[in-house]
């Protein structure tokens, strides 16, 4: 084994797929997201089990595809960072593509078998259910890749799902060792990690560096798409702050007519009082470049009367934030 030194080190070894030795992963009848460009074919129906983000990206995905989804969790909510309402309107998004979900239900039991059209897959329910499948997509969530590093030798020791703990400056419990990135877990973005990246070099060095990780924006990659950035109903509902939401809705909007997506949506939340803009959820084509905007105003302490007060070109999805305001302005008055 070859050993390295240096004044400073940064782990940023990334995830790999979680495995469970009592799945019999293939690559092609049971496959793991990693397997996905590597299929020989495209399924006729598929059984997804696990709704995190991957498996949500995946389900969406193949459903639009014109593949006959099964979606198994034993959580009742997904995504529970995510504004419940946004959730809401794609899990009736899915449905409406023939998406069959299993929430709330836990995998007993899963086997290849043999069918009168071919190699199946029969998943077995704690709740007595049975589903055959041509294939399945196993998307538990990841497993950081740090197995072969020898942390011990530097004196760490990773969770159980292979993560680094830091402190707030992504230090490790050794002082000269640092990690970032989807290696300490949540939210295990590629915008987010490479953010922790800088800021643990600017760290390590002494460099001063400002970030505000409480309007980092996250992207989903759904379909349809989904990106959030500050604070959610449920958050401000849970903190006791007075708040009003404006929506807008795609299909309100010369842009969205366009493009032809009549069920996306955006959603500002701000202070019923101040008015100053505390969070942005958006739904459908484009979502993780529109946060962008609503970021920006976050980020100087903007209020609602920003968008109002602002011209955007026409027709673009942006215009969604002036009706969304002017939605929000009226339900205040």
């Amino acid at each position: 084994m070859r050993e390295a030194g240096a004044g400073v080190i940064v782990i940023a070894v990334g995830t790999e797929t979680t495995r469970d030795d009592s799945v019999p992963l293939d690559g092609q009848r049971v496959f793991t997201s990693d397997d996905v460009l590597g299929l020989d074919a495209m399924p006729r129906s598929l059984t997804v089990i696990g709704a995190g983000v991957i498996g949500l990206e995946y389900a969406t995905i193949f459903a639009t595809l014109g593949v006959r989804v099964t979606l198994i969790d034993k959580r009742r909510e997904i995504l529970s960072f995510v504004d419940t309402e946004i959730i809401d309107s794609l899990v009736h998004q899915m449905r409406q593509n023939r998406m069959t979900l299993r929430l709330g239900e836990a995998v007993c039991g899963l086997e290849p078998v043999a069918g009168p059209k071919g190699p199946r897959v029969r998943i077995g329910l704690e709740s007595g259910k049975q589903i055959v499948t041509e294939r399945a997509l196993y998307s538990v969530g990841r497993t950081g890749a740090t197995g072969g590093l020898n942390l011990a030798a530097a004196g760490l020791a990773p969770d159980e799902r292979g993560r680094i703990v830091v402190n707030d400056r992504f230090q490790t419990a050794v002082p000269h060792i640092y990690a970032v990135g989807d290696v300490i877990g949540f939210p295990s973005l590629a915008s987010t990690s490479m953010e922790q990246g800088r800021l643990a070099a600017c760290n390590a060095f002494g460099v001063m560096a400002d970030s505000v990780p409480e309007l980092f924006p996250y992207g989903i990659y759904t379909i349809p798409e989904i990106s959030i950035v500050g604070e959610s109903e449920e958050s401000l509902t849970a903190a006791g702050v007075p708040y009003e939401v404006g929506k807008a809705f795609y299909r309100e909007i010369a842009r969205g007519q366009i493009i032809g997506d009549n069920t996306g949506m955006l959603k500002l939340m701000f202070h019923a009082e101040t008015r100053q803009l505390l969070g942005v959820a958006i739904l459908g084509e484009g979502a993780s470049d529109l946060i962008h905007i609503g970021q920006a105003v976050l980020a100087h302490g903007g209020t609602v009367d920003y968008f109002i007060n602002t011209v955007f070109n026409y027709p673009t999805l942006a215009e969604c934030y002036k009706t969304a305001a002017f939605d929000g302005i009226n339900r205040l008055e």
